[in-house]
């Protein structure tokens, strides 16, 4: 696999195909599984599960729901809750979330989204650089499973000091 395979299958929930009316659950599993789908190693993952939305409204994740339907405001949450929780802890999230969930009216969400969907494709084109370096000393090693092995520790390793960036700011965030 490429680089820019990886990035091609990165799944997003882009604003634009937010819908202009609210959703109920099973629409917003259905949307999750269209534009994050792409992700699964395997057709048995799930993506989203009504458990899983039920579990994050009980620890306060996102504001409440009402008459059983979720705004787009929502539907932004979530999507910020998926892409966070492969490493992050639901405490975490929470934390992480809190000032966005706490803001007052002058904050907007859909600007705080906007941004993140820019930092988003930074983040892209930047692993593709980075990657493509990585794998390119798998691909002129002789030892090519050993130079795997490495290459696989080493993304390893940046996953882990990304998470643990990530883990420092939200404690001196708190």
């Amino acid at each position: 696999m490429k680089p820019h395979e990886i990035v091609e299958t990165e799944g997003t929930l882009p604003k634009q195909v937010l819908p202009t009316i609210d959703l109920y659950m099973d629409q917003v599993i259905q949307l999750f599984e269209q534009h994050y789908g792409k992700m699964k190693r395997s057709d048995d993952e799930t993506i989203l599960t009504k458990t899983m939305i039920n579990n994050y409204a009980k620890g306060k994740l996102f504001h409440p729901v009402k008459n059983k339907k979720y705004t787009n405001e929502h539907l932004m949450l979530l999507s910020l809750i998926y892409e966070m929780k492969g490493l992050l802890s639901i405490n975490d999230i929470k934390e992480t979330l809190r000032p966005l969930n706490e803001s007052d009216e002058g904050f907007s969400l859909e600007d705080f989204y906007d941004a993140y969907q820019v930092q988003k494709e930074q983040n892209m084109q930047a692993f593709e650089a980075q990657a493509e370096t990585l794998l390119a000393n798998v691909r002129k090693s002789e030892t090519n499973g050993i130079q795997q092995s490495l290459a696989i520790a080493s993304a390893v390793h940046m996953s882990h000091l990304f998470q643990r960036l990530a883990e420092q700011l939200i404690d001196e965030g708190k």
